[in-house]
């Protein structure tokens, strides 16, 4: 059962996930938090959610509100992650300005963006690595970049893009290590097992975001926050804080919902999309305008399956459940695209990828026989997760 107190600590973290919690919300953020019981566990639970800064913004001005000593701990930590973001954005630099003077196209994305893009103070969005999206022409040369400034491989990804057939990129996400610093460096802009349908039209319309003394390439806020829906339903929208930026980038001034539509239709994802703006809107009502939300309404079956997946009650009620595969998003996609041979190409790719890529995903040497475990384990993984998430005491 979803207790009382759980039910009131959902709702004290929906009502603090956000810069500001709304108008009227401020009486009701005090008299739920004046509840908590168990700060130590409430802590805990903001710090998975990806909340806890933004738990200690919503706070700070009641120190009535809350035990001294539990307010002290909650302003401590959002300081670490202060220090914490604005290191993290010094050791950037020289990678931004190398790559800027290289004329490479790398975009920043995700959290390293939202920080500085969204949120009124960086260190409201904790973020652990910083994610770059990567046009695959530019890998190699930019691989040169990471090596010449002191970047190493945290793990050989066993090739890139440029070795591999292009239905594959998505296997190779390498991640990048210069001391504490971890870039992860992706190839297909909205993080699907194909390419995106945009191509090269997508990377004319990119900006630039200051950061620092330097600037880093984004890509359109529309096109963020398609991707900011699908990589929330990759996770299975574990992550409150996943929602909280869909719902501040959907309440960007000027952003163009005409564009977010015609990117979701091109790329055949409205579903996935659509599911992340309905659950954000579930969540803070008016977030997401009713025409747009409506113009990417999936057909009935998509939507049943959407929310047989994930319940909406559940999701914004915040109750734990397995998560479902990574690929959840590209199958969605791939019964809007409604073409059987990409589907038997990329279910292939999925459930049999090659070899030398899951021996070292796996951390087993290539001629190793639990590599076939490996492969039984993904074909069943998705049937585990069902039986554990359907008989799950709701």
């Amino acid at each position: 059962m979803h207790s009382l107190s759980e039910h009131s600590l959902a709702r004290l973290f929906v009502l603090c996930s956000r810069p500001a919690p709304g108008p009227g919300a401020g009486e009701e953020v005090l008299r739920l938090a004046g509840s908590v019981r168990d700060w130590n566990r409430a802590i805990g639970k903001a710090e998975e959610e990806g909340i806890l800064p933004l738990l200690y913004w919503n706070l700070r001005d009641h120190p009535g509100a809350v035990p001294a000593a539990v307010l002290e701990t909650l302003r401590r930590a959002f300081l670490r992650n202060l220090a914490r973001t604005a290191q993290v954005y010094r050791d950037l630099e020289l990678f931004l300005s190398s790559v800027r003077r290289a004329g490479l196209r790398a975009a920043l994305t995700k959290g390293g963006r939202l920080a500085l893009d969204l949120y009124p103070e960086p260190a409201l969005r904790p973020f652990w690595d910083v994610d770059f999206i990567v046009h695959p022409a530019d890998w190699p040369a930019l691989k040169k970049i990471l090596g010449d400034i002191g970047y190493t491989e945290a793990a050989d990804s066993g090739g890139g893009p440029a070795a591999a057939d292009p239905p594959l990129d998505w296997t190779y996400s390498p991640y990048y290590r210069k001391d504490s610093l971890f870039l992860e460096f992706h190839f297909t802009p909205l993080g699907l097992h194909f390419p995106n349908r945009e191509g090269d039209g997508l990377w004319s319309s990119a900006s630039r975001l200051n950061v620092r003394g330097t600037e880093a390439m984004i890509l359109p806020a529309e096109h963020e926050l398609c991707y900011l829906c699908i990589h929330a339903q990759q996770h299975s929208y574990q992550r409150l804080i996943w929602l909280s930026d869909i719902a501040e980038l959907s309440l960007r001034p000027g952003l163009d919902w005409d564009r977010v539509l015609r990117i979701s239709q091109a790329d055949r994802v409205r579903g996935p999309v659509f599911y992340g703006l309905h659950l954000a809107n579930a969540l803070w009502p008016g977030t997401v305008p009713p025409g747009p939300l409506a113009g990417l309404r999936p057909g009935f079956f998509e939507r049943a399956g959407l929310s047989i997946l994930w319940p909406a009650a559940s999701t914004t009620a915040r109750r734990t459940a397995p998560p479902w595969p990574y690929y959840m998003p590209s199958l969605f996609s791939l019964w809007e695209r409604k073409s059987p041979g990409l589907a038997v190409r990329t279910l292939r790719g999925i459930l049999f990828p090659p070899r030398a890529w899951l021996a070292v995903s796996c951390g087993l040497p290539s001629n190793s026989l639990r590599l076939y475990g490996r492969y039984f384990d993904r074909i069943l993984r998705p049937l585990l997760t069902a039986a554990k998430r359907f008989t799950a005491a709701p």
